[in-house]
């Protein structure tokens, strides 16, 4: 009974232990990889697929910074890579980096210094992006902004850096908001980040 007891146990661990990886391991895996995957402390996660209105206010929202960062010391940069110290690497939705980019290595697909970070939030990852992401952001000297996007219904908010480690959160509703990006003199209108995500009064 002991040794049937144990070996259940046993085939029970092994079939619970994630397979743990070295960061140069990591990287080989993700660069080959056709869906990219964050890295934290020897651990990958796939990153979620986006969905239709997902892709559809991430395409808005770089759009529209593009636009607004033209002629500015500042660009957008997404599908990139960001490294959070030596063992956690992350894919933001978007992300403004100001000056030249910070990169880890010759292939230039890892950066190290956003200034602004923006995430669309969905059910699944809402917890993540606002807390253990969020967290992570904050221990990056360059980050100022955070920019986040609701799916649901014509939300946005901002948590904006301010003097030290305090940070203070400013919402926004409605199709007729405009929301504010100060640390680069960005002002977004809600009707523009919505644009075909469904919402009609959104100029679709």
């Amino acid at each position: 009974m002991y040794d049937r007891g144990w070996r259940r146990y046993t085939l029970l661990m092994s079939a619970l232990r994630v397979e743990r990886h070295t960061v140069e391991e990591y990287l080989a895996l993700d660069r080959a990889a056709e869906v990219p995957g964050e890295y934290h402390d020897g651990e990958m996660f796939s990153v979620e697929a986006a969905t239709l209105r997902h892709s559809a206010i991430s395409l808005q929202a770089k759009r529209r910074l593009t636009e607004r960062l033209e002629g500015k010391p500042c660009r957008v940069v997404e599908e990139v890579r960001l490294r959070i110290g030596p063992t956690k690497f992350v894919y933001p939705d978007i992300m403004v980096v100001c000056g030249q980019p910070a990169t880890t290595d010759e292939y230039l697909d890892t950066i190290t210094n956003p200034k602004v970070i923006v995430e669309i939030l969905s059910p699944s990852t809402e917890d993540y992006d606002y807390g253990t992401k969020f967290e992570l952001y904050r221990r990056l000297p360059s980050f100022e902004e955070y920019l986040l996007i609701a799916q649901d219904r014509p939300r946005v908010e901002v948590f904006r850096k301010m003097s030290g480690e305090r940070w203070v959160l400013s919402t926004y509703r409605g199709l007729d908001a405009e929301v504010a990006l100060e640390t680069v003199d960005v002002a977004l209108r809600l009707a523009e980040l919505y644009v075909g995500a469904g919402f009609p009064a959104a100029g679709e």
